[in-house]
């Protein structure tokens, strides 16, 4: 047993599950405790205790919780509380989402051998834009612009709830315009490599323009069920992604929708200037492929199902593995959903449908009437 399982931060934050774990932090599932016996789930990001006395890493979680908290949207992980013990460890309490991350589900489709129908690829693409539009868009309390760069788009970082939300993770790597402390030294390249940008592993200063790029090669990874930018080594990758080498999407998976294809590529251009000019023109070309908000609520629903499949699987296959029983294959049935959002996409276009858009990056509990 991990010896911190019962250990209770601040009076309030009991960790009970080890969740995750990176190279700077670990994260826990949580449960805060309030009066008359309220609680609820969160996730706690502990900083682990070797970087707790060095100041880079130290003003890069406090970036994250400042940025964080300055963002309110459902798109983004929200972060609830940030403290320091008696012994100088510093927690990031933050919501706690149950569901899966993009990794997870892709893999388990891949698993199954089945494509992850693409209009649930395009659906991911739509929420985790919203996310990076809030941070884009951000003002300051004087309404200037404060624009804020993720820096760290993957797969892992792009959660899925239960319910079929999809939410942004993980500001750690954070750029933003106003912040405090200097966290990135000169030349230093930050993120993942194979979701950075061409001018992100050249060491040029990272822009919106550059998240767009990585969640470009989010999705295509995701439509195309393979590594975007993969190699025998490091610099292999990074020769790949400083030329941006994308292979036509078209070839990789047949009956894709022009636009889906269009728009992925598109994001994926080596020049900034050639990308979207925002992430939320990205997010309504992705929108109108669905058929707008006609379709929205049918688009949540189904990956809520995924994400419910995906769960299932995962834990049959954890239990098996756990008895020493050899795992089952992956199961999903989804040729039904993948012609559903073919019909989708033979819709008309909606122009400038801007209250479609609005729907996406908004939290709409009840359902649109069919029309």
């Amino acid at each position: 047993m991990h010896p911190d399982i019962g250990t209770v931060v601040a009076g309030k934050y009991e960790l009970c599950e080890l969740a995750g774990e990176g190279g700077m932090a670990t994260v826990w599932k949580g449960k805060m405790h309030g009066a008359a016996g309220f609680s609820r789930p969160v996730a706690v990001k502990k900083m682990k205790r070797q970087f707790g006395t060095l100041r880079e890493y130290i003003d890069m979680f406090v970036e994250e919780a400042r940025v964080g908290a300055a963002m309110q949207h459902p798109n983004i992980v929200q972060v609830l509380d940030f403290l320091q013990d008696d012994f100088g460890s510093y927690y990031l309490v933050l919501e706690w989402v149950e569901g899966i991350d993009l990794h997870q589900l892709v893999s388990t489709f891949r698993k199954a051998k089945h494509p992850l129908p693409w209009g649930l690829v395009a659906a991911v693409g739509i929420g985790g834009l919203g996310g990076l539009s809030i941070a884009h868009e951000r003002l300051d309390k004087d309404g200037n612009p404060a624009p804020i760069v993720h820096r760290d788009v993957s797969p892992q970082n792009l959660l899925l709830s239960s319910r079929g939300e999809v939410k942004l993770a993980d500001f750690g790597l954070a750029l933003a315009k106003d912040r405090i402390a200097m966290t990135t030294m000169q030349g230093m390249v930050k993120g993942k490599l194979s979701y950075l940008s061409p001018e992100g592993v050249s060491g040029q200063k990272a822009t919106a323009a550059s998240d767009i790029f990585a969640m470009g090669t989010v999705l295509w990874e995701a439509v195309a069920g393979c590594r975007l930018f993969d190699g025998k080594d490091d610099l292999e990758v990074f020769k790949k992604v400083k030329s941006a080498e994308v292979p036509p999407l078209a070839k990789k998976r047949e009956g894709l929708p022009q636009g889906l294809v269009g728009a992925i590529e598109k994001s994926l251009s080596v020049k900034p200037e050639d990308r979207f000019s925002s992430a939320r023109e990205f997010a309504m070309a992705l929108s109108e492929l669905l058929g707008g908000s006609r379709n929205a609520d049918r688009a949540q629903e189904l990956l809520s199902q995924a994400v419910g499949e995906v769960k299932r699987w995962r834990s049959e296959e954890a239990l098996l593995t756990a008895n020493g029983d050899t795992p089952v294959e992956a199961s999903t049935s989804w040729e039904d959903v993948e012609i559903e959002f073919s019909e989708v996409a033979k819709l008309p276009k909606v122009e400038q449908d801007r209250e479609s858009l609005e729907f996406w990056f908004s939290k709409i509990e009840n359902k649109i009437p069919s029309k």
